[in-house]
């Protein structure tokens, strides 16, 4: 009887103790619940830097970072730009490329002294005197530039009487750059006064333009200036060629003032764009393939942004594009005075996507050099007495 009992209390403790650890378990588990929430929430800044992030995923950068698109994206492009469709001569099919080169095959190739000039040994390692020779061995072409260089263009303060004496003055590259504008004016002859107006300010307009090009790329540092100034020189060789090729009757309907303008009626007459025009002409001569590159596609400036080209082409192709633009523009009175140019004008629609390229660290001061009372009147001086 006594073991009974016994035996029913001690079941009964153990059912009182089950339910203690029930109770306590429970307890316990509601209780740790707020507690962790309330530690977490005293902490959560920490617990932000503490969270991983997230690896973003990796995005193609532009070759040209610094200036990977033109203006802001908030700044429209201009509509007379938006509408343009540049024609590239790359891109017609070889039979229609043929037709182009026939149409211009009888403009009179330039003497060998121009592949002399622009060979890639020449442009990059020729010596002064290697040039003297060169240009000594075509009398009239000689005898033109040193006429050039004793002009009151550039002042000289005694009179230079041989190539020699010119390149000491001057330098080489200003030489051959002269050297280039005479071989390339002599291929194309007028036969009307108009035509004759239209070949001149082309002339004026490359002279000015080089020179500028010789300036702006010594200040800015630029290694291969001869071969920078060289594709400025032929960048207006479509233009001569188309000058001197259109009938006559046709010749009002291009355009001779600003390129955008000029490009449209060219296009619209011609098919092609007068820079393009002469990528093909110069294939034909058989000038060296990177010449040609460069001086044709100086034009793309004005409908590509920066990102089109890896930095370096883009640097070289930006400052030969505003040297082009402004050598035009002082020989046209389109501009005065450098000093009063201005890139950043929304209502020029050729300098539009040109303000990109000058986000690039190397053309951080090419406005400011073009600003510069030097440059300003070194340019100012020749512009004047090309008109004398």
């Amino acid at each position: 009887m006594k073991q009974g009992r016994f035996v029913g209390v001690l079941a009964m403790m153990l059912i009182w103790i089950g339910v203690a650890v029930l109770v306590a378990a429970f307890a316990l588990l509601f209780l740790r619940k707020p507690a962790v929430e309330t530690a977490a929430a005293r902490r959560p800044a920490r617990a932000v830097e503490r969270a991983p992030a997230k690896t973003p995923m990796p995005r193609p950068e532009p070759v040209f970072a610094q200036a990977s698109a033109s203006p802001p994206a908030a700044i429209a492009v201009p509509a007379v730009l938006a509408d343009f469709h540049f024609q590239r001569a790359d891109d017609l099919p070889e039979e229609r490329k043929k037709v182009y080169a026939s149409t211009f095959r009888d403009i009179p190739r330039p003497p060998k002294l121009l592949d002399h000039l622009l060979s890639p040994g020449f442009v990059n390692a020729a010596s002064s005197s290697q040039l003297v020779d060169l240009i000594t061995a075509e009398p009239l072409i000689a005898a033109r530039v040193i006429a050039a260089i004793n002009s009151p263009a550039y002042g000289l303060k005694a009179p230079v009487s041989s190539i020699g004496q010119a390149v000491t003055y001057l330098g080489l590259n200003s030489v051959r750059s002269l050297c280039l504008q005479y071989i390339l004016i002599a291929s194309f002859k007028s036969d009307s006064a108009e035509r004759k107006k239209i070949l001149d300010a082309a002339w004026r307009s490359s002279a000015l333009a080089s020179e500028l090009t010789q300036q702006l790329s010594q200040r800015l540092g630029f290694d291969d200036r001869g071969s920078m100034v060289s594709a400025v020189v032929l960048s207006f060789l479509g233009r001569l060629a188309t000058t001197a090729s259109v009938p006559r009757e046709e010749l009002a309907a291009i355009v001779s003032h600003g390129l955008l303008d000029r490009a449209i009626s060219e296009q619209k007459l011609l098919g092609l764009g007068s820079s393009q025009i002469g990528r093909l002409l110069m294939i034909d001569w058989g000038l060296p393939a990177g010449i040609v590159d460069d001086a044709a596609d100086i034009d793309l400036v004005l409908v590509l942004p920066g990102s089109a080209f890896d930095a370096d082409r883009a640097c070289r192709l930006a400052l030969c594009y505003a040297c082009a633009r402004l050598g035009e523009r002082l020989a046209e009175d389109a501009l005065k005075d450098l000093s009063a140019f201005d890139p950043h004008a929304q209502d020029d629609p050729e300098f539009f996507h040109f303000q990109g390229y000058l986000a690039h660290p190397k053309l951080a001061r090419l406005v400011q050099f073009i600003r510069s009372p030097e440059v300003s009147a070194l340019m100012q001086q020749m512009r004047s007495t090309m008109r004398l």
